[in-house]
């Protein structure tokens, strides 16, 4: 008898159907059930460039990457994958590498897209591109499509949630694998600091250079239940730097709130990068946060937060950057308090440049 494939579900549409509200939301409700669980957004393992991370070849770095990723989860003993992002058609991503794939196709009528595009803040003047790629979906007719017209996003993952697989399953180790080569610089700091805001700044200007750099969150690549797992995520970032560096990556810039000893072990070029600021200064872009002002994520607590919200977590962040002022290790501080994100990127990006 052989082994049974490890389930991939997998939430895919046009932008704003809702494929990373209802894959985020499947995650969590899997976690709350006790499931072993992982999630994965495609969109964070396909953020090299210039080319070769445009065009055609982002598909096949994102493709190649996110089996890396899969079979990671796989032998640390996920029973249940949940992936979103936009698909190719035509790749065969998973298939053939013992996963069960389900990819669901989520659709919604014309003016409830415009209004949940709209709504998330994107431009009218975007409208016409939207509904062009939504057309093109509809008529590729891949996946299973599924109506979302009407339905909340927490009753879309109810819909979905009997498809998947809840077992706590076991937790293995991963294989730390050898030490990769660099340049690698890390950006670290406390909550809402402005670490992704400034290294993605510093990574579009080293693209209008024409120098091949990869990006990484590293909390993105940290959705597992049971969690957090920072040996996991080092086996994780190590899968994804191959990933970049065989597409032609020379540097990497990853984003991390803290680094630990199991990240730092992945490579063997490191330079760190601490950001801080002071107490008004973390209050406020908890604030900005909150209404909206970055990108937003998966896993983020902070948009749309209400004050009493937005209150504990600037207490929190304001207590990391205390407790982290006493870290010791090799690394650069810059201590952006006063400093518009453009100041701080530049800054950043004088440092990658060196």
């Amino acid at each position: 008898m052989g082994t049974a494939k490890t389930p991939v579900l997998w939430t895919t549409g046009a932008p704003g159907t809702g494929k990373s509200t209802t894959a985020w939301g499947l995650y969590r409700r899997i976690a709350e059930a006790g499931g072993n669980v992982a999630y994965v957004d495609i969109d964070q393992l396909g953020l090299i460039g210039p080319p070769p991370g445009g065009g055609a070849a982002a598909h096949e770095i994102k493709a190649a990457n996110l089996l890396r990723v899969l079979e990671n989860l796989r032998a640390r003993g996920a029973a249940q994958l949940v992936v979103s992002g936009v698909v190719d058609p035509a790749k065969p991503y998973v298939e053939g590498h013992g996963f069960d794939l389900t990819l669901v196709r989520l659709t919604c009528d014309r003016d409830e897209l415009r209004s949940r595009f709209l709504g998330r803040g994107s431009p009218a003047a975007a409208l016409p591109d939207l509904f062009a790629v939504a057309d093109d979906y509809d008529r590729a007719g891949f996946g299973e499509a599924m109506d979302t017209t009407g339905q909340r996003p927490e009753e879309t993952v109810e819909a979905l949630f009997h498809r998947c697989v809840v077992a706590a399953g076991t937790v293995r180790p991963p294989d730390p694998g050898q030490s990769l080569p660099g340049p690698v610089t890390v950006v670290t700091g406390p909550t809402a600091v402005g670490k992704s805001t400034a290294a993605f700044g510093a990574l579009r200007d080293l693209w209008e250079r024409d120098l091949p750099v990869a990006y990484v969150d590293l909390a993105q690549l940290g959705f597992v239940h049971p969690g957090p797992d920072p040996a996991l995520e080092a086996a994780q970032l190590a899968a994804v730097w191959r990933g970049y560096r065989d597409a032609g990556a020379k540097h990497l810039i990853v984003v991390a709130r803290e680094f630990r000893a199991e990240h730092r072990r992945v490579f063997d070029d490191v330079t760190v990068v601490h950001l801080d600021a002071d107490e008004p200064a973390l209050t406020d872009r908890v604030r900005r946060r909150a209404e909206g002002e970055s990108a937003l994520l998966a896993g983020d607590e902070l948009r749309g937060a209400p004050p009493g919200v937005r209150d504990r977590v600037a207490a929190r962040a304001v207590a990391e950057a205390a407790r982290m002022r006493g870290d010791a290790g090799d690394r650069v501080v810059l201590d952006t308090s006063g400093q518009e994100p453009a100041e701080t990127a530049a800054a950043l990006l004088a440092l990658v440049a060196q």
